[in-house]
């Protein structure tokens, strides 16, 4: 009898649902109507510290395509020599439409970055080991990015000089912390 009561156990329990995992509470948010009907949004290119100047003015076309749409250059002239300079209200329009496509600076640089500050003073203390005698953090309110600024006061031509020589250099080390 203890056989066939085991058995018939056995029977019920491979034969009953399995039990459900427990539910774990979790928190999402609904995405807002306006995200659901808006485009999705074009990402603006980003220099990186590695960068040739080959790279960086690869990175710069299509602003300037954008720019040339509008018969303006990269500066917002006119890109015809012969034609009048845009009036405000262009300039605007072209500015806007194509800002979208202007470059970030890198992320080590970016005023966004909470640890642009650190790097800049990273780079400003290597190239300082490298004999360089004028050179500062240069975070100027309203500016994209948090660099140096080399020469100062009476803009050193040797400091100015040898900061060009090892800047990348000192930017790269410093950007591995």
């Amino acid at each position: 009898m203890k056989k066939a009561t085991l058995v018939a156990v056995l029977f019920l329990a491979a034969c009953s649902k399995p039990e459900a995992a427990p539910q774990v509470a979790s928190i999402s948010t609904p995405p807002s109507s306006a995200a659901q009907t808006s485009a999705p949004q074009e990402e603006r290119p980003r220099e990186r510290l590695d960068m040739t100047p080959e790279d960086l003015e690869a990175l710069q076309v299509p602003y300037d395509q954008c720019m040339a749409k509008h018969g303006l250059d990269r500066k917002g002239r006119a890109a015809d020599p012969g034609t009048p300079q845009p009036v405000k209200e262009e300039l605007d329009k072209a500015v806007q439409e194509c800002e979208k496509k202007t470059p970030l600076p890198p992320w080590e640089k970016d005023v966004t970055n909470p640890e642009a500050l650190d790097f800049a003073n990273r780079v400003v203390q290597c190239l300082r080991g490298k004999g360089v005698r004028y050179v500062e953090v240069h975070n100027e309110p309203g500016s994209p990015a948090i660099s140096y600024a080399l020469g100062g006061p009476n803009n050193d031509s040797a400091s100015i000089s040898l900061g060009l020589e090892h800047a990348k250099e000192c930017e790269i080390a410093s950007s591995k912390k």
